[in-house]
């Protein structure tokens, strides 16, 4: 997805062209693909297709091999203006490509001379690392919404524990749980479970010596 321009009504029919090759999987990863695919958005719930969309990305990051964690940004109309999933492990191996700042990453390249984020909003399925806490509040963007919690690496939850400097700056923005469908946090929790045991594994092959 990248750098995209994306009305809120257009979001069902392009998270669904992302879906296409996901409901066709095997295993877990087909059976969360075809229950995005069939998820109709909740009125009651002003999020929902923003943290469905994040749902889908983030389906499509297993399927590339990489975290299930997706994340987009919406500009204060509402639009998705950049989206994107983690990328650390595809196509090659890059430490500091998760969600968040692989979406960041486009939106600043895209957006160089913006220097006021009021209104804008990034979703993301999983609440945030510390590196991706510490990312967002440099980045200044108004509001972060996210679905899962992330119980073992997560740091909006205790954002607190953050040196002053990083908490003295947070106070300009708003982090706190999306409004959308408990069901949609219950999936996005899924997602993220699918590989991450098998991708952590990996990450610590990397720091042990060489045979």
């Amino acid at each position: 997805m990248a750098h995209c321009s994306m009305r809120r009504k257009q979001i069902p029919q392009a998270g669904r062209r992302h879906l296409e090759h996901i409901a066709t999987a095997s295993g877990e990863l087909g059976r969360l693909g075809e229950w995005l695919g069939e998820y109709r958005f909740r009125e009651d719930c002003l999020d929902d297709g923003y943290v469905w969309l994040t749902c889908v990305l983030a389906a499509e990051g297993v399927s590339t091999g990489n975290a299930g964690v997706g994340c987009i940004i919406t500009d204060s109309q509402g639009d998705v203006v950049a989206g994107g999933h983690n990328q650390v492990f595809a196509p090659y191996f890059r430490s500091d490509l998760h969600a968040e700042m692989v979406v960041l990453n486009t939106f600043e390249t895209v957006n160089r001379d913006l220097d006021r984020l009021h209104g804008y909003t990034l979703y993301t399925s999983l609440e945030p690392c510390p590196m991706c806490t510490v990312r967002i509040i440099t980045s200044g963007i108004n509001r972060v919404l996210y679905a899962a919690d992330d119980v073992t690496g997560g740091m909006l939850r205790t954002i607190e524990r953050l040196p002053d400097v990083w908490t003295g700056l947070a106070a300009r923005q708003t982090f706190a749980r999306a409004d959308c469908s408990p069901a949609l946090i219950r999936v996005a929790a899924e997602i993220f479970l699918l590989n991450i045991h098998e991708l952590n594994e990996r990450i610590a092959e990397r720091g042990m010596p060489g045979h």
